[in-house]
């Protein structure tokens, strides 16, 4: 079919802070050189800003060097400096404050922000300097040239297909949007990004490891909290050996955001970050918080938290990886912000330096490793590359270790820990460490006041979708999910799914198994979907793949 083309010298894929970043600051470098080249964003959510979700407490190193100090005078919105702090470990019932605030969880200097405002406000800056931002592109597939070795571009969805594929009468072929280099900054799990680091093999020493995190916003009773107050919390209702924990941030206007990080390696084929975080504020301390209060959105977003062991190859012919993307996250710190920035900083620089030479190839991007090497960014990452890793062994043995790790500099247990992915680790319903799925545990009561279920969680992160499409959700062979999956897992995708997107259903077309129970099939309620990637994550067979709606749907995230 015709397709539109559009020719632009550098492309970036997500409007994420890291992305935007770079967009800024190559704008400038070529400015400042004199010099004029097209510059182009695309962002797969209707606006900047809808599908971001984070925190988040903002470390301001990024954005100080980015601005020159100046961003606040430049108007970026803030909720909060930091104004205290604490880290409390739970029980059932009760709550024991660490004597002091772990090395990586302190905030003092750092400021509590909407990151959904933050993207917003620098896309108006990129804008200012003439970079083309398109709102609601969905990038669908790479564009390779000839034989297939370098990336030329992103070719967006074809809009108007209906749910069988066929095209309605307000189809619409994709465009082409063609650059000499391509910059890959989609957040975690993005699905370009996936297929590209699995064709060119790019895969770091460790596969990636991910936490899936439960966010809410609330508007509670004035008084009780102030604007810049933070708390952390480990503990309950995590067993010791499931790394994760929650956070307590005052926003302004008598807002707070709260929320819940599970590690997705825990193996337990019966996990459910939505019913964990939803268990998580019944705990007393944290329900005196919500107490007669109203939550006003929700979200779930998975994070990359293996950092600088599960880093890809940053860049290649025509290409360059940022921010979540690249693994950019400091998990430890739950910090994110400031290395997406200074990733797509690096990569703006070394794209600069691509095309003054006018090469655009694998050696020339290289530089952007180089960089990277040679920054504070690598040295921080480095300092925490095995601490993630080091909770594999339980919560208090990890905090030992991880406390080692840190007072000595790194220099102790420097070694990389090998993990397996996520997916690997989940174990079958045989195994004696597995939990029963029954009963109250894969069956939570909901108040509908404090806790809720997922569907009114997918009402509160606004997420919609065209039903009249094909299905985003891939599953190479439903015929898994009906037997062998069933059989072995429990359908394991009904439980980490945050929005119920996955449903086992009789199945009326097909009798009875010779166990004499009814056989049952997945559905899929596309519409559903918030975009947190988590199914993509922990399918134990792979045969779940996350991919754009056509329709540049999703969550509204704006104002989270």
């Amino acid at each position: 079919m015709d397709r539109e083309t559009f020719e632009t010298d550098v492309l970036l894929v997500g409007a994420g802070p890291a992305s935007l970043a770079c967009a800024y600051h190559l704008s400038r470098l070529f400015a400042e050189a004199g010099e004029k080249r097209e510059i182009t964003v695309i962002e797969k959510g209707a606006e900047v800003g809808q599908h971001i979700l984070s925190g988040a407490v903002m470390d301001p190193r990024g954005l100080d060097e980015l601005f020159q100090g100046r961003w606040r005078e430049e108007g970026c919105p803030v909720e909060a400096p930091v104004e205290s702090e604490a880290v409390y470990f739970l029980t059932r019932k009760g709550k024991v404050r660490f004597p002091f605030v772990p090395p990586t969880l302190q905030n003092h200097g750092c400021f509590v922000v909407t990151l959904s405002h933050v993207v917003r406000w620098l896309k108006e800056k990129v804008e200012s300097q003439g970079v083309n931002v398109f709102e609601g592109f969905p990038g669908k597939e790479i564009l390779w040239d000839a034989e297939g070795k370098r990336v030329e571009g992103v070719r967006t969805v074809d809009r108007g297909v209906s749910r069988d594929g066929q095209p309605k009468e307000s189809f619409t072929p994709g465009t082409d949007l063609r650059a000499k280099v391509t910059v890959f900054g989609e957040g975690t799990r993005g699905s370009l990004t996936k297929s590209l680091v699995d064709r060119l093999s790019l895969h770091g020493p460790n596969p990636q490891i991910y936490g899936a995190g439960i966010k809410e916003i609330w508007e509670v009773p004035a008084g009780r909290i102030r604007p810049g107050e933070v708390y952390h919390t480990a503990g309950w209702p995590l067993p010791s050996i499931h790394y994760g924990g929650g956070w307590i941030y005052g926003l302004a206007e008598n807002r707070v955001s709260i929320g819940f990080v599970n590690a997705c390696d825990s193996g337990d084929p019966g996990f459910d970050p939505w019913r964990t975080a939803q268990e998580w504020k019944t705990h007393p301390w944290i329900h005196s918080i919500l107490e007669r209060g109203k939550v006003l959105k929700a979200g779930a977003k998975t994070l990359p938290e293996g950092g600088y062991w599960s880093q890809p190859r940053l860049f290649g012919e025509g290409f360059v990886l940022v921010g979540d993307s690249a693994s950019f996250l400091n998990a430890p710190r739950l910090k994110g912000i400031h290395t997406a920035i200074k990733s797509g900083m690096l990569a703006a620089e070394a794209i600069f330096e691509a095309s003054r030479a006018n090469r655009y190839d694998a050696e020339a991007l290289s530089a952007y490793d180089r960089r990277y090497r040679e920054s504070w960014l690598c040295r921080e990452l480095r300092l925490v590359r095995n601490v993630r890793q080091a909770f594999r062994s339980g919560f208090f043995l990890g905090a030992l270790r991880a406390g080692a790790m840190l007072l000595l500099g790194g220099r102790v247990l420097k070694d990389r820990i090998a993990v397996p992915a996520d997916a690997a680790q989940v174990r079958k319903l045989t195994d004696p460490l597995t939990p029963s799925l029954d009963g109250a545990r894969s069956a939570p009561p909901f108040d509908g006041e404090l806790t809720f279920d997922k569907l009114t969680g997918v009402y509160h992160a606004g997420a919609m979708h065209e039903e009249n499409q094909p299905s985003h959700l891939l599953v190479a062979d439903l015929d898994i999910c009906s037997t062998r999956c069933l059989e072995e897992y429990g359908n394991p995708c009904e439980q980490f799914c945050p929005a119920k997107v996955y449903e086992m259903v009789d199945d009326p077309s097909r009798s009875s198994n010779l166990s004499g129970n009814r056989t049952r099939k997945l559905q899929i309620h596309h519409s559903n979907c918030v975009h947190c990637k988590t199914c993509d994550v922990m399918d134990p067979y792979g045969i779940i793949t996350w991919t754009v709606p056509t329709d540049a749907g999703g969550p509204k995230y704006l104002g989270m």
